[in-house]
């Protein structure tokens, strides 16, 4: 079933709607009164995260007067630079370390998400072709297998494959995790070393499909990643968050709907920051981006009751309330309506 945010997005996309008069402000630049600079920490310059790319390298953010710095750190050390003020800015999954990192008082929240799947896409799980040995895949075949993933049990793939599992009478108890990083699981997936892994957008591309073949794929039901902010854009500086935000909102809006990788200029933009040959990206799909940001329906709880059904994922036992986790007032404050629950 379709999720409220979901049909919203695309009545926006279709109408072009503004919607300055129905929320708290506007997504036009705001200029901060001194120049403010933001760490954004990621994983890597990936496409997921090109709107914050996008919008440095097309003038977005110094209309704001901000500066970008980026810092890369894996996702776990991420989630520290962000509770500890050294990132202001962390782009990535909500993950099991983030739920753990806010129920123990990190003054951390999901913002806003980063992209939805493209139908195109074949960001999901892939099988090794000799463990399937000429079978075709079906979901029952990951019982007591391993299946490779960035994140690990902890991670917003956990959700896809535990609703496959329940399927077939299996669930996330069925199988193990083993984390790598996600270039080494495409490795790791053709040489055998694991029958199954999660391959996200720009390492499917570049797949042997005579060695490995896609399972499934993420749903598109749920956004696949997120922004999330730290104490000092929160709390402290809420004004430069907002205008981070108004930043992103335009740039998304701007440059990132639609067929994307038609626009040469997006295109050149995207090889240099992305630092990937012209023929991979080009065997890519553009991403779908939101145009209004909307985080999905009841996230955290269907997160956490996903992460709770393994002892020791979650650090705690009672589920957090949405608003523990998602802060949505600072799209309200880009001009963009909150969807009423």
């Amino acid at each position: 079933m379709k999720s409220l945010w979901k049909k919203l997005a695309l009545a926006a996309a279709v109408i072009g709607v503004s919607f300055g008069a129905h929320a708290d402000g506007s997504d036009a630049p705001k200029p901060l009164p001194q120049r403010e600079k933001v760490i954004v920490a990621m994983t890597a310059k990936v496409e997921a995260y090109i709107p914050m790319l996008l919008a440095e390298r097309m003038g977005e953010f110094d209309k704001e007067n901000i500066d970008i710095e980026y810092t890369f750190a894996k996702s776990s050390d991420g989630i520290v630079l962000l509770s500890t003020g050294r990132a202001d800015v962390l782009g990535g999954q909500p993950s099991a370390a983030v739920f753990n990192a806010i129920a123990s008082g990190a003054d951390i929240r999901v913002v806003a998400p980063l992209f939805v799947q493209s139908p195109a896409s074949k960001q999901g799980i892939w099988a090794n072709n000799a463990f399937l040995n000429g079978r075709k895949f079906t979901v029952d075949l990951f019982k007591d297998q391993t299946v490779a993933s960035a994140i690990g049990l902890g991670s917003t793939a956990s959700y896809f494959l535990q609703t496959e599992l329940e399927k077939v009478g299996l669930s996330l108890k069925d199988v193990k995790f083993q984390t790598m990083a996600s270039p080494d699981i495409l490795v790791a997936l053709e040489n055998g070393a694991v029958n199954f892994g999660y391959l996200i957008d720009s390492i499917w591309q570049k797949a042997d499909e005579s060695k490995v073949s896609l399972a499934f794929v993420q749903g598109p039901e749920m956004s696949a990643g997120s922004w999330s902010f730290g104490p000092r854009l929160l709390k402290e500086r809420r004004d430069v968050g907002e205008a981070v935000m108004r930043a992103l909102v335009r740039t998304t809006r701007t440059y990132l709907q639609g067929d994307y990788h038609n626009n040469p200029e997006i295109m050149k933009i995207m090889l240099e920051e992305l630092q990937l040959p012209e023929e991979t990206l080009k065997k890519g799909v553009s991403l779908t981006f939101d145009p209004n940001l909307y985080m999905p329906a009841d996230l955290a709880t269907r997160l956490q009751k996903t992460y709770a059904l393994i002892p020791e994922v979650l650090s705690y036992t009672e589920l957090m309330p949405e608003d523990r986790v998602v802060d949505q007032g600072f799209i309200a404050a880009a001009g963009i309506p909150i969807p009423a629950k």
